[in-house]
C-alpha cells in the first residue's frame, strides 16, 4: 500500500511507533502520533528520584542489523547515545556486541525521534471505528482523530482490547493468534544508595537465583554521576506473586535479595510495574497488516524482544506502506 497523500494515525510513542512515524514523515506522509503516557519511549524509560537518574525499563540496546546500525551511528554522531560496555561475564561466543545507552538515560532516543513529530501525550483511546474508507478514533478526554491508516504499536493485548471494544473483527485466524499473544511481567526496583553499589564494572549484573534477575548501576553507567542508584529487575515469577501486593510487602523482599550483591545501604526505594515486559512469543513476520481495514500492528511481539527488534518492526511496516 502506498500512503502518499494519506493521513496516518500512529498509536504509541515507543521506539516502534516513533520509527514508523519518523520514516513516514521523512517520506512526506502526514502523520499524527498519540501516546497514553506522559513521556516518550515506552520501556525505554528514565526517572529522576532523590537526585538520581534511573533507567527503570530497558537497560541498553545492541545493534545486529545494518538497517538499525545506520540509525544508531547517526545518534552516536549527535551525542544522543553512547556505548556503555561490550564484554560482560555472561557473554558467550566470539562476538562482543556494544551495549548502547542514552546520553542521560534510555528515554533520550525516544525524545530525539519525537522532537520533529506531531505527538500528543496523555491520550487514551477508547474507540476506533472504521467507515470502510477511513478511521475515526476517540479518546477518553473527548478528542477525536481521523486518518486513512491506523497503526497500533502498544503491547498486543492492549491493541487487541481496543479493537475488540470498538467492534473491529479481524479475520478469524488472525484474531485468534493476536489474542493469544502475551508477555512476561516484571517488578522493577529503583534504589538510591548510601554509597557505591559494589557491582563489578561495568555496572551490569545478571543474577540467576531468587527474585532478582538483573541489577544495573546507573552511576557506573554514566547517567547518575552525583547520586548512587541501581535498577533491579525481578523474575517473572516474583512479579506474578507480588503484582497486586502493597509496596511495604514486596519492596522489602526485593531490597533484601538485591542487598546480597550491594556494598551500600538502600536509603530510598520505589517500585515500577511492567505488565508487558517481554513477549512470550514472536509473530511470524516483523509486522501485521490488514489491507481491508488499512490497519497495521508493530512492536517487539513482531520484530523480537530486543529494542532493535521493536525498532526494526516499525521500520519494516513503514517501508511496506511506502512501497508499491
Amino acid at each position: 500500500m502506498i500512503v502518499a497523500g494519506k493521513k496516518v494515525l500512529v498509536v504509541g510513542a515507543g521506539i516502534s511507533g516513533l520509527m514508523v512515524a519518523s520514516e513516514l514523515q521523512e517520506a512526506g506522509v502526514c502523520v499524527k502520533v498519540v501516546e497514553k503516557g506522559r513521556g516518550f519511549g515506552g520501556r525505554m524509560a528514565t526517572r529522576r528520584m532523590a537526585g538520581a537518574r534511573i533507567d527503570h525499563g530497558a537497560q541498553f540496546f545492541t545493534v545486529r542489523s545494518e538497517q538499525f546500525r545506520q540509525r544508531v551511528m547517526g545518534w552516536l554522531d549527535q551525542g544522543i547515545v553512547h556505548e556503555w560496555f561490550r564484554a560482560a561475564p555472561w557473554d558467550s561466543g566470539p562476538e562482543e556486541y556494544p551495549r548502547y545507552r542514552g546520553n542521560a538515560g534510555m528515554t533520550d532516543v525516544a525524545k530525539a525521534l519525537a522532537a520533529p513529530l506531531d505527538v500528543e501525550r496523555s491520550v487514551r483511546l477508547v474507540n476506533a471505528s472504521w467507515s470502510g474508507v477511513g478511521w475515526r478514533a476517540e479518546s477518553d478526554g473527548g478528542r477525536s482523530y481521523e486518518a486513512d491508516v491506523l497503526i497500533l504499536t502498544p503491547p498486543v493485548p492492549q491493541s487487541v482490547a481496543l479493537l475488540s471494544e470498538s467492534g473491529i473483527q479481524l479475520p478469524g485466524s488472525d484474531w485468534v493468534a493476536l489474542s493469544e499473544m502475551d508477555y512476561e511481567p516484571c517488578l522493577t526496583g529503583l534504589f538510591v544508595l548510601s554509597g557505591p553499589s559494589g557491582i563489578p564494572a561495568p555496572g551490569a549484573m545478571k543474577v540467576k537465583d531468587g527474585p532478582v534477575v538483573w541489577m544495573g548501576d546507573n552511576t557506573q553507567k554514566g547517567i547518575s554521576p552525583d547520586v548512587s542508584a541501581v535498577t533491579v529487575h525481578s523474575s517473572p515469577e516474583f512479579a506474578r506473586q507480588y503484582w497486586d501486593a502493597a509496596d511495604d510487602e514486596r519492596l522489602p523482599v526485593l531490597i533484601e535479595a538485591a542487598s546480597r550483591h550491594l556494598d551500600s545501604d538502600v536509603v530510598e526505594a520505589s517500585i515500577h510495574r511492567w505488565r508487558y515486559n517481554v513477549p512470550t512469543r514472536v509473530w511470524s513476520s516483523p509486522f501485521y497488516w490488514n489491507d481491508s481495514f488499512a490497519l497495521g500492528l508493530a512492536g517487539d511481539s513482531f520484530g523480537g524482544a530486543r529494542i532493535e527488534g521493536a525498532a526494526l518492526s516499525g521500520l519494516a511496516l513503514s517501508r511496506y506502506l511506502l512501497s508499491s
